[in-house]
């Protein structure tokens, strides 16, 4: 090794700092706070994307050699000029050209990646080879009626079945299970070959915005598949430190109390073109959310809640609170909602009025753990909602009328709340009662045994005393 080698990769990283297309440490494990209170939501079960989860449990690696087969039928496509290029072929150019991007791809992981350079260029060439190949077929997927769907991809290990899809879009969508955008541009390339450099080719990102239900748009700089999907519904931009701030519950005044104070929540149109609602694998989210404060009306658009929805969620504020330069549009939006549900009398009349609809299979006590622990972790949020919050905090009912009903409604929703509590530690000391103390069946008997032994015992003793009285 000469005696300068070991400056390349800091070079790498120091050139990446402001380069577009590469973003040094954009795909990095997640600080323990952020993962606390959902572990699960930031590990792949399907399949693995990259090098950091690789392998790492028993599903994880029975599902490498689908991978491999998805990289020889991505490679073996006919391509944009139809020309005729063999596997072996395609399969040494693309090394080629993903090994020369080694460094670029260890800037991206932080450098601190322990792996060779021919390792890391195999995990780049399968993933990436897989990510594309699964994109072009759901793209293919999702405009097939369902009978059409059965009939072409009942054998496909990752479009099988609806659960299965669902499983990759959670899979791929996680921040530790990324690779860098390059590296998918530059495997396209290979196929689907264009006359444009690789910063003016957004032909994989608008594939991956069409699969995912986001409008397209040509833009650059996108670090990954995570980024995309943040860049495609924030406004990016370098934030104005002004304001960022430290990440807190602005809203004051849960949904109940905001109708207490004469306030209604209704759910408002969609304003950013295409919803996705009719398409259960397309998820994102609408941060427009109005206070008409001369109509008393909060406009909110509805959250659809799905399969996707928390891991994705969870996912693109761990991306925000791992940038200083980006908006943390969607850490503030999941504060609003903390604030907006206190309980699950909350999300119950929420989603009567259709601001919340429930489309997955989570519970009502599902719901609201997410809602309470899904900004767990955040240190900094943006201002979106900070000036609407304040109004909100402050407004008061101007009606006598108001202000009984408002009365009333606060009451009821405090018995409520006393009720949940009641039950919560019910549930709670029954469920550690039964693991700690009763763990089987004759131990149950002998306790409840014990338990009317002593209940005779203490009334054979009174009516005694009271006999020899």
């Amino acid at each position: 090794m000469g005696s300068n080698d070991w400056m390349v990769p800091i070079e790498f990283m120091v050139g990446s700092l402001d380069q577009g297309e590469v973003q040094a440490c954009s795909i990095c494990r997640i600080p323990d706070e952020l993962r606390e209170p959902k572990r699960e939501a930031y590990v792949p079960k399907l399949v693995s994307v990259g090098p950091l989860h690789r392998g790492a449990t028993r599903q994880l690696v029975l599902m490498e050699e689908p991978k491999w087969r998805y990289l020889k039928e991505f490679l073996e496509r006919k391509g944009s000029s139809q020309e005729s290029v063999s596997l072996g072929s395609r399969l040494r150019f693309c090394g080629s050209d993903i090994l020369n991007l080694e460094s670029v791809i260890c800037a991206c992981y932080g450098g601190d990646l322990e792996l060779g350079a021919h390792e890391i260029s195999k995990i780049m060439m399968v993933d990436g080879c897989f990510l594309l190949e699964f994109l072009l077929r759901l793209d293919d997927y999702l405009n097939l009626r369902p009978e059409e769907r059965d009939r072409k991809y009942s054998e496909d290990p990752f479009l099988a079945t609806e659960k299965k899809v669902v499983s990759v879009l959670n899979d791929i969508a996680m921040m530790e299970n990324q690779i860098p955008f390059v590296v998918l541009k530059k495997l396209y390339r290979k196929v689907y070959r264009d006359g444009s450099e690789i910063k003016g080719d957004h032909r994989v990102a608008n594939l991956v915005r069409r699969t995912f239900g986001y409008p397209p748009h040509n833009d650059s700089g996108t670090a990954h598949i995570l980024h995309l999907m943040h860049s495609s519904t924030v406004e990016q931009g370098r934030q104005i430190q002004k304001g960022v701030r430290p990440a807190c519950k602005e809203l004051k005044r849960c949904a109940t109390r905001l109708l207490a104070a004469g306030i209604s929540i209704i759910p408002a149109g969609r304003r950013n073109g295409n919803t996705g609602n009719g398409n259960k694998f397309v998820d994102m989210f609408d941060f427009d959310i109005k206070f008409n404060k001369e109509e008393t009306v909060l406009e909110i658009p509805p959250l659809h809640i799905k399969e996707t929805t928390e891991v994705r969620w969870r996912n693109l504020i761990a991306w925000e609170q791992s940038r200083i330069w980006i908006r943390c549009k969607n850490t503030s939006y999941a504060l609003f909602f903390r604030g907006l549900i206190c309980c699950k009398h909350d999300i119950k009349w929420l989603e009567k009025k259709g601001v919340i609809i429930n489309e997955s299979k989570m519970s009502k006590e599902e719901l609201l753990t997410m809602f309470r622990t899904i900004y767990k972790g955040a240190e900094h949020m943006d201002s979106s909602y900070s000036e609407m919050c304040v109004r909100l905090n402050q407004h008061k009912a101007k009606q006598v009328t108001q202000v009984f009903h408002g009365f009333a409604t606060i009451t009821w929703h405090h018995c409520w709340r006393v009720l949940e509590d009641i039950m919560f530690f019910s549930r709670t000391l029954y469920r550690v009662s039964i693991r700690d103390h009763i763990p089987n069946l004759w131990k149950f008997i002998g306790v409840v045994a014990a338990i009317a032994l002593l209940i005779l015992t203490v009334m054979q003793t009174y009516y005694s005393s009271r006999s020899s009285g």
